[in-house]
């Protein structure tokens, strides 16, 4: 399951590419954004669109393509101002699916890692 919605390539080059420190750090925050992401209460379709559009890059360069691929069809359903209520919940199991793929995925980025818990 998590090779599914994290791909592990994708981090391995990045570790290549910034380092196994950096990237631990990277995943920690990108962890903790996801634990409270698409909760607002008083939030409405304009501010789960933002929200959404600051995490597709983000969870793309991480190797979460499912995640990425979820948050632009919310940013852009909610900019076309459509009905974002089903792929609001739908991105919400996959955002919990993807925290706990990445933590599963823990011990073979780095032993020590310190991800975010929920």
């Amino acid at each position: 399951m998590s090779h599914a919605l994290v791909n592990r390539d994708a981090l391995d080059e990045l570790t290549a590419a910034i380092g196994r420190d950096k990237l631990v750090r990277i995943l920690d925050r990108f962890v903790a954004s996801l634990v409270t992401a698409f909760e607002g209460p008083d939030s409405g379709p304009a501010e789960y669109g933002r929200e959404a559009h600051t995490l597709v890059s983000m969870s793309g360069m991480l190797g979460c393509t499912p995640l990425s691929l979820a948050c632009r069809g919310l940013e852009e359903a909610a900019k076309a101002g459509d009905d974002i209520t089903g792929s609001l919940i739908d991105l919400r199991i996959l955002r919990d699916r993807t925290i706990t793929a990445l933590r599963d995925m823990r011990p073979a980025v780095e032993p020590s890692i310190r991800l975010a818990t929920g």
